[in-house]
C-alpha cells in the first residue's frame, strides 16, 4: 500500500509541477479550492467518458490533437534548443498524413467500435514526450516512404529533362 502511495504522490507532484505554469489552472484552485490536479483530472475523465460514449467524441480528439499539440509547439519554438522543435515538427507530419489518410477513410472507420477512443490513444502516444511515437513511426515508416517516392519522382524529372534536352 505504501508503494502505491508513494507512485501517486511522485504523479501527483509532476501534475502539479506542470499545471502550476498555467495561469488558468492557479486560478481554479483559488477559486474553486480544489487542487488543480484534481480539476485537470476531473476534466479529462469527463472528457474520456464523453469520448467513450462518442458524445462529441470527433470534436474532442482532434481539439486535443491541435490544441494540446499547437500550446506545445508554440512553447518549443520559444526555447534555445531544436531537440523539442524537432519532435513537434515530426509530429505535425504524421499528424498531417493521418488526417489526410483518416479523410479518405473515415466512412469506412466510423464503423470501427471504439474508433475515438483509439484515436486519442493513438494521438496521445504520438505526442508523448516520453514515448515520441511521431518521431518513432516517422523515422521506422514514413521516411523511407518518402524518401523513395522522391527518388523516384527526382529520376523522373531527370529523365523527362535529358528527354527534353535530346529533342532540342
Amino acid at each position: 500500500m505504501d508503494q502505491a502511495h508513494g507512485a501517486f504522490n511522485k504523479y501527483y507532484n509532476e501534475a502539479d509541477t506542470l499545471l502550476a505554469r498555467l495561469p488558468i489552472a492557479q486560478k481554479f484552485q483559488e477559486k474553486t479550492g480544489v487542487s488543480k490536479v484534481y480539476g485537470a483530472g476531473g476534466i479529462a475523465g469527463v472528457g474520456l467518458l464523453l469520448v467513450f460514449l462518442n458524445i462529441g467524441a470527433s470534436l474532442l480528439v482532434n481539439l486535443t490533437g491541435f490544441g494540446y499539440a499547437a500550446y506545445a509547439s508554440m512553447e518549443a519554438i520559444e526555447t534555445p534548443g531544436k531537440e523539442d522543435d524537432a519532435q513537434w515538427l515530426t509530429y505535425w507530419v504524421v499528424f498531417g498524413l493521418f488526417n489526410v489518410l483518416e479523410y479518405f477513410t473515415g466512412f469506412l472507420l466510423y464503423w470501427f467500435p471504439f474508433y475515438y477512443l483509439i484515436k486519442l490513444g493513438f494521438l496521445v502516444w504520438l505526442m508523448a514526450p516520453a514515448t515520441r511515437g511521431a518521431e518513432r513511426l516517422y523515422h521506422s515508416g514514413l521516411k523511407p516512404l518518402i524518401m523513395q517516392a522522391c527518388s523516384s519522382q527526382r529520376s523522373g524529372l531527370a529523365n523527362a529533362k535529358a528527354a527534353e534536352a535530346k529533342s532540342d
